[in-house]
């Protein structure tokens, strides 16, 4: 029996991670869904980035910049302004991983509206069904940590509040 628990352990370490389309973010596959049931996955993957880029701008209020320029200006270090809110990762400032992931969601954020979203929409070229399922994923993890992040304003005096 030890065995045979040990070729089973073995062979679900071995097996290929599956992941299932509807259990990625809501926001991502119902903007996706129509589209890549129909086979049309390169539109799947446009529809999926700009409901992302949507609902940064309702988040943050802002529909005066470029897209790329907002997610620059909704992650950068500098303290928000009036017109310039911030998404910023929860926890304490001086921590590690928080300043790690604030970091790292700056570049992230707008790498990905570079090479995800702007390709997909100037471009008549079509996606495999590998390439648009990992366009949706790094979208999918996208939404969830911008989700995750708390909206910080400028208080009345110029500073940033939570």
């Amino acid at each position: 029996l030890g065995r045979l628990e040990s070729k089973i352990a073995e062979a679900e370490a071995a097996a290929v991670p599956a992941i299932d389309a509807e259990q990625m973010h809501p926001l991502v596959w119902g903007a996706a869904r129509a589209m890549w049931r129909d086979g049309h996955y390169r539109q799947a993957v446009v529809g999926a980035a700009e409901a992302l880029v949507s609902q940064l701008k309702a988040r943050t209020g802002r529909n005066n910049v470029a897209e790329t320029s907002l997610w620059q200006q909704t992650f950068s270090a500098q303290p928000p302004t009036a017109e310039q809110p911030r998404l910023r990762w929860p926890g304490p400032s001086d921590d590690r991983t928080t300043k790690s992931m604030n970091e790292g969601l700056r570049l992230l954020t707008s790498a990905v509206q570079l090479t995800i979203r702007n390709p997909a929409t100037h471009s008549s070229d079509q996606l495999t069904l590998i390439e648009a399922s990992e366009r949706l994923a790094v979208l999918s993890l996208m939404a969830r940590w911008v989700e995750n992040c708390e909206l910080e304003q400028a208080d009345e005096d110029g500073g940033g509040s939570d």
